[in-house]
């Protein structure tokens, strides 16, 4: 059986171009958007809610910076700072969350969402290597590290998760 990172290698290997490329990237970063729109209309608890919104929103940019470049053929101009006072840390109280607040359904909707952002994160990692161009290499990388940051975010949440229901 062939690993899921061996599935992106060879799915990478197999575009025909910067253009098919893009058209996959595109087509995930707008599943990836519907996905996480979804979790935050079900999410009763406001940390999810928050956390699901916000990657919604970052799927958003990565759209949009894939359909400009795909448009104008050249790199968009990106800021990657973080606004201030921006925080995804969770900070689960177990004082103050009731039992039963956080399922262990919650958990299972993180481990699919690191899932699709190591996929993500992977795709954006092969393409960066397969492309000898240094600007969308550099772009590709980009992508990637988004990926990884929003990977980083969700575990957080799913250890405050684990740690929470080891508590009670």
């Amino acid at each position: 059986m062939e690993s899921a990172y061996q599935n992106t290698v060879d799915e990478v290997r197999s575009l025909k171009g910067i253009e098919e490329a893009l058209a996959l990237a595109i087509e995930r970063e707008k599943e990836a958007k519907d996905f996480y729109m979804q979790q935050a209309a079900m999410m009763e608890n406001p940390k999810f809610k928050e956390l699901y919104e916000h990657l919604a929103g970052e799927e958003v940019k990565h759209l949009g910076y894939l359909e400009e470049y795909r448009d104008k053929k050249e790199l968009p101009v990106i800021s990657t700072e973080v606004p201030s006072g921006q925080s995804f840390s969770p900070e689960f109280d177990p004082a103050r969350t009731k039992v039963g607040e956080i399922t262990l359904g919650d958990a299972g909707i993180l481990l699919a969402a690191m899932r699709h952002e190591r996929k993500s994160e992977d795709f954006y990692s092969e393409l960066a290597k397969k492309t000898e161009d240094e600007n969308q290499r550099n772009f590709f990388q980009m992508l990637s590290g988004y990926e990884r940051e929003h990977y980083e975010i969700i575990d957080s949440y799913l250890e405050n998760v684990t740690s929470f229901r080891m508590q009670t």
